[in-house]
């Protein structure tokens, strides 16, 4: 039988940078909501023609989402290093 897995805890340093990740996640999902939802409005509109441009924003606020994701998934590596001790 293998040991329970411990979920992992931001040392104290991290933390500010976790809860600016979380920050600029959930303002990506909230833009992505909006960009979808206008998109979705243009084509039932009968607008199919700018539902391709929606589709592109769209696409780079999700690999932006990964982009952070990826930052935060990072092994950590100890505090930033400081010269002046």
């Amino acid at each position: 039988m293998s040991a329970p897995v411990r979920p992992h805890r931001p040392s104290t340093w991290q933390m500010p940078l976790v809860m600016a990740a979380l920050t600029v996640g959930l303002v990506l999902m909230a833009l992505q909501l909006w960009v979808l939802t206008t998109a979705l409005d243009l084509l039932l509109g009968g607008h199919p023609d700018q539902v391709w441009q929606l589709t592109v924003v769209s696409g780079v606020i999700f690999a932006g989402g990964l982009g952070v994701l990826a930052l935060l998934r990072r092994p950590d590596r100890g505090p930033p290093f400081r010269p002046d001790r």
